[in-house]
C-alpha cells in the first residue's frame, strides 16, 4: 500500500483517526541497548554523534532496521542541545550524565544567557547540523514511516541548566531559584522558550512531520506550580508548532497535575507508565486528538509471557478509547539493559495484535 503523507498511521492516529493497526514508536528507540550503537558509541563521543550528521542519521535509522514493525523515527538528538549552543558547557561524563560546566545561579548569569540568546538564528545556526541529520533521514525513511522531531520542555531544560546536571530527586537548586527568584526563573524560561519555537520550527522545515516535547520532570512540580511557572511557557509552543504539525505532550509522572496538563492544548497527550490509560483518557477526551504510551519500560525486561500479557492489555485499553486515536509506547525510554529480543517480539506483537 502506498501511504500519502496524511495516511501514514502515526499521523492518523495522532488526528484522532482510526488506523488498520495501532501506530507505535519507543521512546530511545535509537541508543545504548542497541549493539550496532555501541558500536558506534566506542568510537565517538556523544556529542561528536549528536552533531555529527552521517553519524546521527545512521543511529536514527537503525531501529527501524532491525524492528521493522515501527511506524516512526525519531531524530537521534538530546533535549540539552539548545543550552550548549548558548555556551553553558554540556559534557555527558561517564555514570554521571550531562553535566553543565556554567549553570545558571544568580542575576548575572541570568543576563549573560540573555545575551547569548538575543540573536536567535546564530544560535540557530549552531544547530544546523539536526537539520541536515533530518534531511539524511528523511530521504533514507520508507513512505509509510512518520518522522519525529523533538525538544525538551522549557522547565524540564531550565531544570538541567540551574542545577547543573540531572537532579534525580526534590530538584533542590532549580525548585528554589524559581521560588526565591521567580522573575528571574521566567526570563530564563522565556530564553528557553523562545529558542525552543525557532528549533523545533527549523525541524519541521527540514522534514519532521511530528513534534514531540519532553516534560520528563513536570512530576517534581505541584499543581500550582506547574500552572503558574511551567505551563504557559509549554503552551507557547504548542501554540506556535501545531499550524505545521501534530504535537505530542509527554509529562513524566504527570498524575498529580493532569488537570493543568491538559490544559496545554496539544494534540497527543504522552502518557507515562504510572497511570491507567483507559482512566487519562476519560480525562483527557475534548482537551487533546489522542494517547500516547504506557508501558512501563521495565516489562521488556519480563518473560515474553508476562510482556504478551501486558501488551494485551495495553492494546486492549488503547482500542477502546473513546473518541481518541491511540499510539502505542513506551512510558518512559527504554533502559540501556533491555534485552533486544524483547523489543523484537514486542513490536511484532503490536503489529500483528492489533492489525484489523
Amino acid at each position: 500500500m502506498t501511504h500519502t503523507p496524511n495516511q501514514k498511521p502515526l499521523l492518523m492516529a495522532a488526528r484522532g483517526e482510526r488506523t488498520a493497526h495501532t501506530p507505535q514508536w519507543l521512546m530511545r528507540q535509537a541508543g545504548r541497548y542497541l549493539p550496532e550503537y555501541r558500536s558506534i558509541r566506542a568510537q565517538h563521543d556523544t556529542l561528536t554523534m549528536f552533531k555529527t550528521p552521517r553519524i546521527a542519521a545512521e543511529i536514527t535509522l537503525q531501529p527501524l532496521r532491525r524492528f521493522p514493525a515501527l511506524d516512526a523515527a525519531i531524530v537521534y538528538a538530546d533535549i540539552l542541545l539548545i543550552p550548549d549552543a548558548l555556551g553553558l558547557g554540556l559534557q555527558f561524563l561517564q555514570g554521571e550524565g550531562p553535566v553543565f560546566s556554567h549553570p545558571i545561579r544568580s542575576e548575572s548569569d541570568v543576563q549573560w544567557l540573555e545575551d547569548q540568546a538575543s540573536d536567535i538564528a546564530a544560535v540557530m545556526n549552531k544547530l544546523d547540523y539536526l537539520s541536515e541529520t533530518l534531511g539524511k533521514v528523511k530521504e533514507q525513511l520508507a513512505p509509510e514511516v512518520t518522522l519525529i522531531g523533538f525538544a525538551g520542555a522549557p522547565w524540564t531544560v531550565a531544570s538541567y541548566m540551574l542545577e547543573g546536571h540531572s537532579a534525580r530527586g526534590e530538584f533542590f537548586t532549580s525548585k528554589l531559584f524559581m521560588l526565591q527568584h521567580p522573575s528571574l526563573f521566567e526570563r530564563v524560561m522565556t530564553v528557553i522558550t523562545d529558542l525552543t519555537i525557532a528549533y523545533l520550527e527549523r525541524q519541521v522545515s527540514a522534514g519532521a512531520e511530528v513534534i514531540q516535547l519532553f516534560e520528563s520532570w513536570g512530576g517534581a512540580l505541584t499543581p500550582g506550580q506547574y500552572a503558574q511557572f511551567c505551563a504557559p511557557f509549554s503552551a507557547r509552543i504548542a501554540k506556535a508548532l501545531r499550524p505545521r504539525v501534530p504535537v505530542i505532550h509527554f509529562v513524566g509522572e504527570s498524575a498529580g497535575i493532569l488537570p493543568e496538563v491538559l490544559n496545554i492544548e496539544a494534540d497527543v497527550l504522552g502518557v507515562d507508565w504510572r497511570q491507567d490509560l483507559s482512566r487519562v483518557g476519560e480525562k483527557a477526551r475534548g482537551h487533546v486528538r489522542a494517547l500516547q504510551g504506557n508501558l512501563d519500560p521495565l516489562l521488556l525486561h519480563a518473560s515474553q509471557r508476562d510482556l504478551q500479557s501486558a501488551l494485551e492489555g495495553l492494546l486492549a485499553a488503547g482500542s477502546r478509547l473513546k473518541d481518541l486515536g491511540y499510539i502505542f509506547n513506551l512510558g518512559h525510554g527504554i533502559r540501556q539493559t533491555t534485552p533486544v529480543e524483547n523489543v523484537a517480539f514486542a513490536t511484532d506483537f503490536v503489529r500483528r495484535f492489533s492489525t484489523k
